[in-house]
């Protein structure tokens, strides 16, 4: 009786916490992999970064010396897709914020992205991907990231160059 008692409380724990300890497994793993495959991309390229930071399927750099920014998104359909930005060609940076109004008059977040505006309108402005809802069903700190981020390449584009004087 206590030995089929234990056996049925031990699997009923079991089939509670087993899926919760999957899920969390399984997350760790993506996450590790993503970090694998963006270090292996942006090894080749030889920046230090000061800054980096791994989510989802992205990842975003900043080199050491604030002139260069490195965007990865990591696709099903491409392996992945490389931007890297001279900072001293970007004049501005924009937050850009799309809301969706919904039923009963909630609003919630379409998407969200930084802008960069280049010094010369002859090359066009781009726009780094934060948040989409067509592609992620949750917000995952996304506000709070783009804010960070839009701090420092703001930093980064106002820091005055060093620039030597001819004699």
């Amino acid at each position: 009786m206590k030995i089929s008692l234990i056996i049925i409380s031990t699997l009923l724990v079991l089939s509670v916490f087993l899926p919760f300890i999957l899920f969390i497994y399984n997350g760790t793993k993506n996450t590790v992999s993503i970090k694998k495959q963006a270090n292996a991309l942006v090894k080749n390229n030889g920046i230090t970064y000061s800054q980096k930071e791994v989510w989802r399927k992205n990842f975003i750099g900043i080199s050491s010396d604030n002139k260069a920014l490195t965007s990865i998104k990591f696709n099903t359909k491409n392996p992945s897709v490389v931007s890297d930005i001279n900072l001293n060609e970007v004049k501005q940076c924009n937050i850009i914020k799309n809301y969706n109004n919904g039923a009963n008059k909630s609003l919630s977040l379409k998407n969200l992205g930084l802008e960069l505006v280049y010094k010369s309108s002859a090359k066009p402005n781009v726009i780094i991907n934060f948040f989409d809802i067509d592609e992620d069903f949750s917000e995952d700190f996304e506000l709070q990231r783009i804010e960070k981020w839009h701090e420092l390449i703001k930093n980064a584009i106002s820091s005055p160059q060093i620039v030597k004087m001819a004699s």
